[in-house]
């Protein structure tokens, strides 16, 4: 009995027969790993299908076949009825079916086999779009040939910002709600990933106006700044008179006030000698 398998990686995917008729995504290079419904009984013989042509075949008494756009990526497990199919390319997205000893089986596997997207570019037209158009359009540009499907969200910067799941090319009007908007950006994503642009500017951007101040704050603030200057010069003063005091020598047994020329005490000079 097979358990039901939904299983993704970049280089393997597995589908298994709960999967028939529900289209399953890989990427390309990838390799597909095709698992059938239960079967009773040893294979005698297998055939796997794309779209109308064969892959591989095994007839009852003979050895596998495969056909030539398959023939080197291709292997069937004759136990388990298990189709491997490595390298896949764009060209092998289709419908694959599978019959074994005789029976087909219910159903198919729809397989879409698909590229990363790019990283897109935002572009905004015409060249001349500026704050005097009424009118622009946006478009999230990249080759997504072989990426589909793709799902476009724009990126709008206003606050926190916003994604928004757009079309691929969107027009924007230049009224008070896109003024507020300072740049865009664009998001291309599909099943294997998403990537997003670069930031480019909001040619009908207007900055917001500097909210005035109202009077009674500007007298509170006037009046806060003339009490520092107050207090400023209050406290300078006070330092400075401090400072002077402070600068004045103390008395010391060695010093006389009154003798200004700084001669010893004695009235003698250090070299002079005393008659005996």
């Amino acid at each position: 009995y097979f358990l039901k398998y939904n299983i993704w990686f970049t280089a393997v995917a597995l589908i298994t027969a709960e999967a028939q008729n529900t289209l399953e995504y890989l990427e390309v290079g990838a390799k597909l790993i095709l698992q059938p419904k239960p079967f009773s009984g040893p294979i005698k013989s297998i055939t796997w299908r794309f779209n109308d042509n064969i892959v591989g075949v095994l007839d009852e008494g003979q050895s596998l076949r495969y056909s030539t756009a398959f023939r080197d990526r291709a292997s069937v497990d004759t136990t388990t009825g298990v189709l491997e199919i490595s390298n896949m390319t764009k060209t092998d997205s289709g419908l694959y079916k599978v019959t074994i000893n005789n029976k087909i089986q219910d159903g198919g596997y729809d397989v879409g086999v698909i590229k990363q997207v790019p990283k897109p570019e935002l572009k905004i037209t015409p060249s001349t779009c500026s704050n005097e158009s009424k009118s622009c359009l946006l478009s999230c540009d990249g080759d997504i040939t072989e990426a589909g499907p793709v799902t476009f969200y724009f990126y709008f910067q206003k606050g926190d910002g916003v994604w928004k799941e757009r079309e691929e090319n969107i027009t924007i009007m230049n009224d008070n709600d896109t003024q507020a908007v300072g740049n865009f950006s664009c998001r291309m994503k599909n099943p294997f990933g998403q990537k997003d642009s670069g930031l480019v500017n909001n040619p009908f951007y207007v900055p917001p106006k500097p909210v005035p101040i109202p009077p009674t704050v500007g007298i509170v603030l006037g009046v806060l700044a003339g009490l520092g200057v107050i207090g400023g010069v209050g406290g300078g003063v006070y330092y400075t008179k401090n400072k002077s005091k402070n600068d004045r020598p103390s008395a010391s047994p060695n010093y006389n006030a009154n003798d200004s020329d700084g001669r010893p005490l004695n009235g003698m000079h250090s070299d002079s000698k005393e008659d005996p």
